[in-house]
Formats: C-alpha cells, structure tokens, sequence
C-alpha cells in the first residue's frame, strides 16, 4: 500500500474513512495525508434513530466512543506501520512524506468529546490528537453551531470555548470552524492566534446552505491565513438536494474562492461517505440522508485524481494545482501543529 504511484501529494482536510480498506484507495488515489475525524457530535450509528436524537444535546458516552474509535486505529495503525503513520508534529508529516507512507492527523467533527469543562483536551492532546472541529449540527458547551444561525441561541463562543481556542493554540492543535455559526466563527477569528480551518465548505453565493461561507467571511478567513477547503457533496456544491455534483461544478466553487479569498486559502475536504447500505445504514437513516450523493468521477479517494486534469483544463497552472492539492494544507500545518 506504499503510496508510490502519483508524483503530487495530496492532502484532505476532512475525511472519515478509517478502516484498513480505505487506506487502500487512499494509497490508490495518491492520496498523502488527512485529517481523520474519528467521531461527530451525535450518535450517528446508534440502534435507532430515536437513540440517535437522544444524544443530540447530551454529552453522556461521546468521549468513551471517542476512545474507542482510537483505540481501534491504533491497532490498524500499529499493524501497519510500514503504510500508515500517526502525525503529532509537522516533522512526523515530512517524515510520512519522505517514507511514502500515508500521514493520518487525528481529528474529531464537535467539541463534545472536551468534556463540559473541558477537562479533557490536555489528555486528547497526549493521545495523539492534534485536531477538533468545535460543531457538528448542534450547539454544545464551547459555541454555538449553524443551526442556531440568525436565532437568539448564535451566542458564538462561550467563555469555556475561549479558553479552549487558547489552549489548542498553545498545544498546536487544529481549530477548525466548519459547521460553526456566524458568530463563532467570528469569535475565534478574534480570539485564536494562529490560521484556522474550515474542512469541509464552499461558497455560499453558490451554493446556498448553511455549512458554506459568504463572501465576508472567505475574505476573513483569508486574512487569517487560514484555509477553506471544499466539500465534494453534491448538496454542498450545488445548493440542492436533487442533482449530483460533477467535477466542473466543484471547479466553479474552486474559482469563486479563488476570486474572493485567493488561491492560498483552499484545500480539499471531501467528507466522503461511500453509501454502502451494509457500512453506513444506521448513519444514512438515523440522518436521513439516504439519497445524498458526492461528485460525479470523484466519488471516494481512489477516483480523486480525476480532479487535475479538469483542473488543468480550466486554466490553472501547475503550481496553483499543488496549492490545491497540498502547498496550502502544508503551509498551514507547519504554521499550527508542534515543530
């Protein structure tokens, strides 16, 4: 499974596909480094969807899951270790490179895995864990989400999330904003000290939903220094639910980031999920997402090599494709994670 077989890195800022068989169409799609988010802020695989919704505002279970999803990867991990390495620091992730061995950055999409005190982010931090997205779909103790967008309840961050922008930043841990309220994403951009990470978003001129930015804040987020990268959902990329995705549609949403924030500010953030019923079925149901669909060619991270080409011929040179295609995400981990 060495990653030999494609001369460009590529690096995802968002993906969940965590088991021994993805990391083989990683390595088939050339696919160098990701942030792999181990859990989300709901029990999305629970018995049954009234389970499911029952954790929606609870905290009770999310860190032992937590735990238990990386106990698990480190298994796979350590059984592997001549194709996949856990990165902690940016010399690990040169070090991955270097060995031609796919560099996987621990991650989690919500905050609820801090604790309601925050009592557990030094312990995440010594386990490995060097990313967390503060939402998913709903507000927890360190913010507010983009469900609450234009309600009373988008108070941004808490005081217990200041704290914790803070401290991430004094450990070298990756604060990213996706899913996050205007408001909060406001906030950080105040409070952190380092670029920030959106991992999985696009234009919301475009595409007209929740998770995607407006122009204000693709601007901001530039002026950060930060990185926006984009989602291959169908629904995400185009703003509706009944049409899949192709990859000029994701090229369009590429191009107006590009305008609006500069070609240093994107990255790649599939989010993928393979719509394998035997796989995914208590995820797909319990959220109701049966019919959602990712970008045509570019449906799992074997096929996403597709995406140079089109690149190409729609204008861009070589070196704005690596930027897409690793020198952004890169920059942007040297300037946050450990030395």
């Amino acid at each position: 499974m060495i990653n030999d077989n494609f001369e460009k890195p590529i690096y995802l800022a968002h993906d969940h596909m965590n088991r021994l068989e993805d990391f083989a169409r990683d390595a088939k799609g050339g696919v160098s480094a990701k942030i792999l988010h181990l859990t989300v802020d709901g029990w999305i695989n629970a018995p049954s969807k009234k389970e499911y919704l029952k954790t929606y505002y609870s905290y009770e279970g999310f860190y032992d899951r937590y735990l238990l999803a990386l106990n698990q990867l480190h298994k796979v991990i350590a059984n592997n270790s001549d194709q996949i390495k856990l990165v902690t620091s940016y010399r690990d992730l040169q070090d991955a490179g270097s060995e031609k061995v796919l560099a996987v950055i621990l991650g989690n999409e919500g905050g609820k895995i801090v604790g309601e005190s925050g009592e557990n982010l030094n312990t995440l931090f010594d386990l490995g864990v060097r990313h967390i997205q503060l939402n998913w779909s709903m507000k927890n103790c360190l913010s507010a989400s983009q469900s609450e967008e234009n309600t009373r309840q988008d108070t941004g961050l808490s005081d217990l999330g200041r704290n914790m922008i803070e401290r991430m930043n004094e450990l070298g841990m990756i604060v990213d904003v996706s899913h996050s309220s205007p408001e909060t994403i406001s906030d950080v951009l105040d409070v952190t000290s380092k670029p920030i990470l959106n991992s999985h978003s696009g234009s919301r001129v475009i595409a007209n939903k929740q998770q995607n930015l407006w122009d204000e804040q693709i601007r901001q987020l530039s002026e950060n220094g930060g990185i926006l990268a984009i989602h291959f959902c169908s629904r995400l990329v185009l703003g509706v639910d009944d049409r899949q995705s192709t990859i000029p549609d994701v090229i369009s949403q590429i191009k107006y980031v590009k305008n609006k924030g500069g070609i240093d500010l994107i990255g790649l953030g599939p989010d993928w999920i393979l719509g394998d019923t035997k796989r995914d079925e208590k995820y797909m149901h319990n959220t109701e997402q049966e019919t959602i669909t990712w970008t045509k060619c570019l449906e799992d991270s074997s096929r996403i090599k597709n995406l140079i080409p089109q690149l190409q011929l729609a204008g861009f040179s070589e070196h704005e494709i690596d930027r897409i295609l690793y020198l952004n995400l890169q920059r942007f981990f040297k300037a946050v994670l450990p030395s």
